[in-house]
This record gives C-alpha cells, structure tokens and sequence, in this order.
C-alpha cells in the first residue's frame, strides 16, 4: 500500500506505537490478534516478539518505523496518528529522533489532545492535527466526549488542521474550523462519490480502498 501511494503521488497515512523496548512499528491496532491471531498488547511485546509475527496469513510482517522513512525516503507526505497513551512523551520523542532528521514532508495527528499539546511546547513547527468525530462506542466521559466532538479541546491541543469523521462533519465543525482557519480533512472516505462531494466543499479526504484520481 505504501509503495502504491508513492507511485500514485498520494500522502500515506498510518498509526504508530512503542514496542516494550522502546521501537516504534506501524501498526493500527492497540492488540496485534486482529491482524495477526496473537491476543497480545502491542506495547507489552518486544520488537524482535513481533517480528515473529505475519499479517493476516501473508509474509508481510509488521514494520519497523525507521523501516518505512527508509522506503518512503522523502518521496510521499506522511500523516502519522499517535494513539493515545498513558507515558506523554515517551512516543513522541521516539518520533522526534526519527523526524529531525528527516528531509520529507510530514504531519503528527492524535484524539487525545495532551499529545498534540507536547508537540506544541516541544517541536512547535511540527504540522499538528486533532483527530475527532462522532466519539461513537468510546469510554471516554460524557463531558470528554461532548468538548472532543465539538472540537473545544483544539483551545488546549492547538492544531494547524482538523481531521474529522465525514459522517458526523456539519455546519457547527466548518463554521468552528472556519473561525480558526484550520484546514479540515474528513475520515475515512471509502467511496469515490463521498470524496468527491467533501473535495467541492473545500475539504480533503483521508480515504482507502479506491484511486481517488480515477474517480
């Protein structure tokens, strides 16, 4: 997928986490049994435990970080969504050493808004995004979820653009964004006719399954 994005011209996005000892994967979930029939927690296995590890029956394994600037190298934007996590701080300066150095273009997005308030206080010109949307089936608190949908967190986590969930996107979310003059892209797109309709609006889309360019 991601060597497809490179040759198509389209900006990767993908989630990252800590290994146990202290590697950064790529990897979307918070347990690995999903992908990979192991029901273990990502950040309670090492790096060389998950490299044992196949994805969904194929010979792909699970990447390396630093594994996929290598390949990348410059060549497409990267979006990169940290999850929310317990030790602020910890992934992010793991990310940290991998981007100062890096030449290409990139982006950091997260929910939770701690964490996009460290890039804020610690690498300010870091491109940051708020991730937010309907908040359906979290645990979070009635409170949290009511300022998390309604993007009032962005007062705290400062971003430089919204990414929000295109089915719960409404006239409140584009006059809110509008006022801040924040950038909104929505997620995730999964059909060429909802793109199209956000990309007249002036919205972009994270989207999967289908070449935007040829629809």
């Amino acid at each position: 997928a991601f060597h497809a994005a490179i040759q198509n011209g389209y900006t990767i996005e993908l989630d990252v986490h800590a290994t146990q000892d202290d590697v950064l994967v790529v990897f979307h979930d918070d347990n690995l049994a999903r992908m990979t029939g192991y029901d273990k927690t990502l950040e309670d296995c090492t790096f060389a435990e998950i490299r044992t590890l196949v994805l969904d029956a194929t010979d792909e394994k699970i990447p390396a970080f630093a594994e996929v600037l290598d390949a990348v190298n410059g060549r497409a934007g990267l979006l990169i969504e940290i999850k929310s996590h317990a030790c602020i701080g910890k992934v992010e300066e793991l990310l940290c050493q991998q981007f100062d150095t890096y030449a290409g273009k990139f982006a950091v997005a997260s929910f939770d808004p701690r964490i996009l308030a460290w890039f804020y206080r610690n690498r300010p010109l870091y491109i940051r995004g708020q991730i937010s949307g309907g908040m359906k089936g979290t645990k979070l608190p009635v409170l949290q979820r009511f300022l998390m949908k309604n993007l009032v967190v962005t007062l705290t986590s400062r971003p430089d653009f919204i990414a929000y969930e295109f089915r719960y996107f409404n006239v409140w979310i584009r006059f809110f964004a509008g006022i801040f003059r924040l950038p909104v892209l929505v997620w995730t797109v999964r059909d060429p006719e909802t793109a199209m309709k956000f990309r007249q609006a002036g919205q972009n889309s994270i989207f999967e399954g289908f070449d935007v360019k040829k629809n």
